[in-house]
């Protein structure tokens, strides 16, 4: 049937995408010296790309400043449905500039 024919090739686009979308998709975002609500707005449409592509384990680049941007980023994530935890990342790495995400 043509609405089956339609389906198919809506499913095939939607794989294809979701698949380029993983390939190019990268674990890490660096937010440092955005103003918060474009920090916000980033980071919304980077933990929604992170968990459509079924990403274990993200990193926010926030910088440690005042902790400006560190608070946007906890008090977002806190709400998200699909993160299981987040921390700062090991001093070696980044400490407090960074947190990373570890979703489900």
């Amino acid at each position: 049937s043509p609405s089956s024919a339609a389906s198919d090739v809506y499913k095939r686009q939607t794989t294809n995408s979701m698949r380029e979308k993983s390939l190019h998709f990268r674990r890490e975002i660096d937010i440092r010296g955005f103003r918060a609500d474009e920090a916000l707005q980033a980071l919304i449409y980077f933990i929604d790309d992170a968990i459509q592509v079924g990403a274990e384990q993200v990193r926010i680049l926030h910088g440690t400043g005042t902790g400006a941007l560190r608070k946007t980023v906890r008090e977002y994530l806190k709400g998200v449905a699909g993160i299981r935890t987040f921390h700062d990342e090991h001093v070696q790495f980044g400490g407090a500039g960074i947190t990373v995400v570890e979703l489900e």
